[in-house]
């Protein structure tokens, strides 16, 4: 770098520099350059400053030459294929066709949007990124945060070597553990020099790796500095512990319960209330059966509720939160969390021995039903209980309102999470066919990719109907743009039968043509996606 000129010259240079700025910012009127006056001030001010800049940059010397980088480290892994190196070159560059007038998609597929698919698939078969096209890779994944760890995985330590010499990629620096970057878990002396000495995101990184390997290696390398820590790092680390939850865990989570962090607190009671064999789940059943009930002496066995009244001290020791949102009422507030955190096992012996759908059909007083139902989603969600998520997602074919389970969808997708992946690609298969597409977005975005057959015609399916009733594509383009990443291959045949020829481009385009391009579109993307596995392969 450029040092400043020799110190005898920059008192008086550095001096006539600020008179001239101090004459720009006043103006020349009220504070002309050296010797001059009136209308030609302002030109003698320009020539004075150009000649100054000159004087300043003239007398600057070379500083001292910075030491070389050390050179890239090796990458043993495979190289692309030409063919695929070529397409990650077109899907960084965004190169696509032009889209036709008047603000039409046309039936280019979109590049944007299949690039997250190219780097999975990249990654899975282990491939590492080509040097030249390392530069845009990081410039693609400082763009977009969901590219990061697929991006990242794929520059491997080149990425994170290059990365190093320009500071609009440390991004990459501070996702710690990306590129290769961890020990071998199994390398207890390298993974204690790096719990000790690593950033911040390289230990969460490194715990998530330990933990996978070996559970009890991981919370003891958590416990062994756990006091030292900072009470937002307590809680990210405490957070890696969702991954091989066990029983085994359960001391360290119990003394957690102690945290000064409410939300450490918070975060192991509700870990805690997962291993439904825990203390704390015993305590918070106890609670909450004695505030759910079978009342046996009307016509019809009802659900009873009686809320607490108060959150005591051991309730917020075991992760009640006392204080509720704006909005809610207290005592519903503390019943929810009672619920949620109870085990599942514990409502068959107080509702006589029913099942889980029996209980969700039993009739609930006073408009608690919605609240203690929710309370039932979440806990068979933490729990991972696909009987109870069954029984709450009740019939796909029902209508939400009028069914026995919930009747909201963000809570019908969580329950999705925990069926068995075929299960749950045939409930929202018969869902769609059952009620269309106008509420299944949620619901086909937890389900596995590329969607098995089933749910794919049924979409699809959905998608002729929605055409036939006169409606126009973008009322679902949330769905169509899902179907562009998640449809299987093997549906384009389906498609390029169902889109009729295309009205010319400079005509004034009515539904059906737009219906048209939107599913020769998605045929495309269908057969391009194709294309780049066979590139890959």
């Amino acid at each position: 770098m450029p040092t400043p000129e020799a110190p005898s010259a920059a008192p008086r240079s550095v001096s006539a520099w600020e008179e001239l700025v101090t004459s720009a910012l006043l103006g020349t009127d009220r504070r002309p350059p050296s010797g001059t006056r009136g209308a030609a001030a302002a030109g003698a001010l320009l020539d004075a400053a150009a000649r100054q800049t000159l004087r300043r940059r003239a007398g600057l010397r070379p500083g001292p030459a910075a030491a070389l980088p050390g050179r890239a480290p090796e990458d043993p892994r495979p190289p692309l294929p030409e063919a695929a190196r070529r397409r990650l070159d077109a899907l960084l560059a965004g190169r696509a066709a032009p889209a036709p007038p008047g603000g039409r998609r046309g039936t280019a597929p979109d590049l944007a949007e299949l690039l997250p698919q190219w780097l999975a698939m990249a990654d899975e078969r282990g491939y590492k990124a080509p040097p030249a096209s390392l530069p845009a890779l990081l410039d693609a994944a400082r763009a977009r945060t969901d590219l990061r760890p697929r991006a990242l995985a794929l520059a491997g330590p080149r990425g994170l070597w290059l990365a190093r010499l320009n500071p609009e990629w440390r991004f990459a620096l501070r996702a710690g553990g990306a590129g290769g970057a961890l020990p071998d878990p199994g390398d207890a002396e390298a993974v204690r020099e790096l719990w000790e000495e690593g950033l911040f995101a390289e230990r969460v990184a490194l715990l998530g790796a330990v933990r996978a390997e070996d559970p009890a290696a991981g919370r003891e390398l958590l416990a062994a500095g756990w006091a030292g820590e900072r009470a937002e790092d307590r809680l990210m680390f405490l957070d890696s512990l969702r991954a091989g939850l066990s029983a085994a865990d359960e001391e360290f989570l119990e003394a957690a319960l102690a945290d000064r962090s409410r939300n450490v607190r918070a975060t192991a009671a509700e870990l805690l209330s997962a291993l439904p064999g825990s203390a704390l789940a015993a305590r918070m059943a106890a609670r909450a059966v004695t505030c759910v009930g079978l009342d046996r002496t009307l016509s019809v066995p009802t659900v009873v509720v009686e809320a607490p009244h108060e959150c005591d001290e051991g309730m917020r020791r075991d992760g009640v939160v006392a204080v509720p949102p704006s909005g809610r009422g207290e005592r519903s507030w503390w019943l929810g969390q009672l619920v949620e955190a109870a085990p599942l096992s514990c409502w068959p012996a107080r509702f006589g021995g029913r099942t889980p759908e029996e209980i969700v059909a039993l009739p609930v007083a006073d408009d608690w039903r919605a609240e203690l139902h929710a309370a039932w989603c979440r806990a068979a969600v933490r729990q991972r209980d696909a009987a109870w998520s069954r029984a709450l997602l009740g019939d796909p074919s029902t209508p939400p309102a009028t069914g026995p389970g919930t009747s909201s969808l963000g809570e019908r997708a969580q329950l999705l999470t925990t069926l068995a992946v075929e299960e749950r690609a045939r409930w929202v298969a018969a869902f769609v066919a059952a009620h269309g597409l106008s509420e299944a977005f949620q619901l086909l975005g937890v389900c596995a990719v590329p969607w098995a057959e089933p749910l794919g015609d049924a979409v699809i399916d959905a998608l002729d109907a929605a055409r036939d009733a006169g409606g126009y594509p973008w009322s679902f383009s949330g769905v169509m743009g899902l179907a562009e990443r998640c449809l299987s291959p093997s549906a384009a045949r389906r498609l390029e039968s169902a889109a009729a020829p295309p009205e010319p481009e400079d005509a004034s385009p009515g539904a059906g043509a737009y219906w048209s391009e939107a599913f020769q579109r998605l045929a495309a993307t269908l057969d391009l996606r194709a294309r780049m596995r066979a590139e890959l392969d």
